[in-house]
């Protein structure tokens, strides 16, 4: 059954080439642009390293302080009694802001504080906010450097081509060693060949390569670099900062769900129970904490009101860019069908009358739709491939790196299908239930 389906599917689309063309071209084009996102997203929030163990992680980045103070208000209600109009007041205390800073953490303060927190199996301190102008024969190289402690390597699963990362012995020396990307150690030394053990100069001190990484796939900022160097390497002054806002943030590990939870609960209860160090100035601080996605989120879309906020604007912006992609061109199409499908109105009068079933031209007629989708979608696949390429050759995206990976192909085979059905089946549901009569006589839905 489904062969000759097939066969007459073939056939319908090859009498009216123009409507074939203009249909191959809208799902062709869609299908693109949805393969694009898809590939965008799965670089940006997929599980690659070095977040293999992201649903488990909870990042302290920020801490606000505010100075609020009480507000009274007094609200009067009138309210009338045996003709007599009485007033009663009440008095209504809020509180108001009166200043605000919010910022990253200091180290000191989060040495001092974020050390020892309920749920946390590790945690690590760094800062990914350094960038450094290095000059190699007679060439300017700006490389971003993280600043981190020895557990940075345990929490994040970077993948290591050569060498390894810097142990605890060698940050609490101080010692002077580097690990660098691929892409930095090329563009420092020319090749990435035997140069374990070379020196280079940042920040005008000579540090010794001991390890090279995988670039990040992705622009997570928070942890890309070229350049990953010991935390007690960094700048004294910044270390020292005795204020609570500084360069550096906080990610801890949990061994589950609850304990995601447990670390934000206690979170904020040591935000309650720090003192204020100014309580006129401020004198409430608030820790925020997220997880990936909103983390993830915050550094795209940063609102005042913290990531939870942001992550709803993301999932606005992404579910409008997927309706846009989808809603549109799918009316589209369907308008074309109900104008291709009117054109058979006598031919499925004539399969009526001898006998055919509704729910058998339903079918079929949807098949057809089917077939045309996916023969649109193997042409938006290759053109997909062609704008991966494009866009990773062109460094539109600097720091991500789109693939065409089997989830990738998957959500492509599922938006072919789910498109099909939609654009094909309320024209055919039509058509399928068109009285025989009308269908051969007015040659009309």
């Amino acid at each position: 059954m489904f062969s000759n389906y097939f066969k007459l599917a073939v056939k319908v689309l090859g009498r009216r080439p123009s409507f074939t063309a203009i249909s191959l071209f809208g799902i062709s084009f869609t299908l693109m642009i949805l393969i694009l996102l898809a590939a965008f997203l799965d670089a940006e929030l997929g599980e690659e390293q070095p977040l293999g163990n992201r649903d488990e992680l909870v990042f302290v980045d920020r801490i606000t302080m505010k100075l609020e103070v009480p507000d009274t208000t007094w609200q009067v209600d009138s309210t009338l009694v045996n003709g007599q109009m009485t007033y009663d007041s009440t008095e209504i205390i809020t509180t108001s802001n009166r200043s605000f800073s919010s910022a990253m953490l200091s180290y000191s303060f989060a040495d001092r504080h974020l050390r020892d927190v309920a749920g946390a199996k590790d945690y690590s301190i760094y800062s990914p906010t350094f960038n450094y102008d290095l000059f190699i024969n007679g060439n300017k190289l700006t490389f971003d450097a993280v600043y981190s402690d020895e557990r940075f390597w345990d929490i994040y699963n970077f993948e290591f081509l050569q060498g390894r990362p810097f142990r605890k012995q060698e940050v609490e020396g101080q010692a002077q060693v580097v690990v660098l990307t691929q892409k930095a150690t090329k563009q420092y030394f020319g090749t990435d060949e035997d140069v374990l053990g070379k020196f280079m100069e940042i920040d005008n001190k000579r540090f010794e390569l001991i390890g090279i990484v995988k670039e990040l796939s992705n622009s997570k900022g928070f942890l890309s670099g070229q350049a990953y160097l010991p935390i007690t390497t960094a700048n004294p002054v910044v270390l020292n900062n005795d204020s609570f806002q500084g360069p550096f943030e906080v990610v801890f590990l949990a061994g589950s769900a609850r304990g995601k939870e447990d670390i934000r609960q206690d979170l904020d209860r040591k935000a309650r129970q720090i003192v204020m160090p100014n309580p006129e100035q401020y004198n409430v601080l608030e820790l925020q904490s997220s997880d990936f996605l909103s983390r993830y989120a915050f550094s795209v879309f940063p609102r005042r009101d913290g990531p939870d906020s942001s992550q709803r604007m993301l999932f606005i912006v992404f579910g409008g860019l997927l309706l846009l992609f989808v809603l549109l061109p799918t009316l589209n199409l369907i308008n074309l069908n109900v104008s291709r499908i009117m054109e058979r109105s006598t031919e499925i009068g004539v399969r009526k009358a001898f006998g055919a079933h509704s729910n058998n031209i339903l079918l079929q007629l949807v098949f057809e739709n089917i077939v045309l989708t996916f023969l649109g979608g193997a042409i938006g696949l290759l053109l997909a491939l062609g704008a991966l390429y494009l866009v990773n050759d062109s460094n539109i995206l600097p720091n991500t790196t789109l693939r065409f990976n089997v989830s990738v192909f998957l959500y492509s085979l599922l938006i072919c299908l789910v498109f099909g059905i939609i654009s094909g089946l309320l024209p055919a549901w039509r058509m399928s239930r068109i009285q025989i009569v009308n269908a051969i006589k007015q040659n009309q839905l």
